[in-house]
């Protein structure tokens, strides 16, 4: 009787990986620094440096020094991860660029546009970046992984690090004071955890960047009365819709997400003993076999590795 062979079936796109972000004790100093300088100054305005009527955070300084101690290439300057994001950057950019040169003054005055656009940068380098990689490498090595590249600290502790930097995101003082109710406190959150996903699974920060830019203009001016309540959240769904289409598709073109089966029938792989000769082995036995003795069939002729 004709040995049956294993099978792979409903093959579906799936994060098979993490980017490089290397840890070394200096990159987890400067994220340290980072973050306590950034909260101190949200909470104490201190150092008391503005833009306009917008603090400067310190922490936008060491942010900077820290891309710079992994390398600009890992969080989103690398030429594959300018392409994988194209489309997205492409259209992005310049549209929330224009969208802040011809934001009326009447609403914000250019000083405190730059203000804005330096706080943003700041938040998402300190609490999509740096506080990241501080609770990722601290859960990587409770979990006993290698804590010093996010490629390796493994899903529990990449995934723990973004919800943790998440809600850190949501205790600054200009975001608790939005935070009226359990609905605040949930859109608050799940657009931190959503940017943060964004940015740790692909490993570039620009894109999150632009959308976060985004919308806080559309909040700015909602609340000056010139944006409409639905049309702000045509928006923000707009941006983040996108977002989490480009991770989608930039994680494909970077390798970081992958087809592979959803079932793999292995029920007579312990049959498959014929080709060392074993008791059961059957008459066509032995290297004549054929190539496909041990393969593995798939749905759509697409060939896996031989399964031994």
């Amino acid at each position: 009787m004709q040995q049956e062979r294993p099978l792979a079936r409903g093959w579906a796109w799936r994060w098979t990986a993490w980017p490089s972000w290397p840890v070394t004790p200096l990159v987890l100093v400067l994220a340290a620094i980072a973050v306590v300088t950034d909260m101190v100054s949200s909470w104490f305005t201190v150092p008391q440096w503005y833009l306009g009527d917008v603090l400067v955070s310190p922490g936008l300084v060491v942010g900077i020094a820290l891309v710079f101690a992994v390398g600009a290439g890992h969080v989103g300057f690398s030429r594959d991860s300018l392409r994988a994001w194209r489309e997205f950057l492409v259209l992005g950019a310049p549209i929330v660029t224009v969208w802040a040169l011809a934001y009326p003054r009447s609403v914000i005055a250019f000083p405190d546009m730059e203000g804005v656009v330096l706080a943003i940068a700041t938040e998402e380098l300190v609490y999509r970046f740096a506080a990241v990689l501080l609770f990722g490498a601290l859960f990587a090595r409770l979990a006993g992984n290698d804590w010093r590249n996010l490629s390796s600290w493994g899903d529990g502790p990449a995934i723990g690090a973004i919800l943790a930097a998440g809600v850190l995101f949501g205790v600054l003082p200009g975001h608790v004071e939005q935070m009226t109710g359990a609905a605040n406190v949930a859109s608050f959150l799940s657009v931190a955890v959503l940017l943060g996903y964004s940015a740790v699974r692909t490993g570039s920060l620009l894109p999150g960047f632009l959308v976060h830019l985004a919308l806080d203009l559309a909040a700015l001016a909602f609340f000056a009365g010139d944006l409409p309540g639905l049309l702000r959240v045509l928006v923000d769904a707009g941006a983040l819709v996108g977002l989490v289409l480009g991770a989608l598709l930039a994680g494909r073109r970077l390798g970081l997400r992958r087809r592979v089966p959803r079932v793999v029938d292995l029920r007579d792989l312990a049959l498959d003993t014929r080709t060392d000769g074993g008791p059961d082995a059957g008459p066509d036995a032995g290297p004549d076999a054929g190539p496909d003795a041990d393969g593995l069939d798939t749905v759509g002729g697409r060939a896996g590795p031989g399964v031994r």
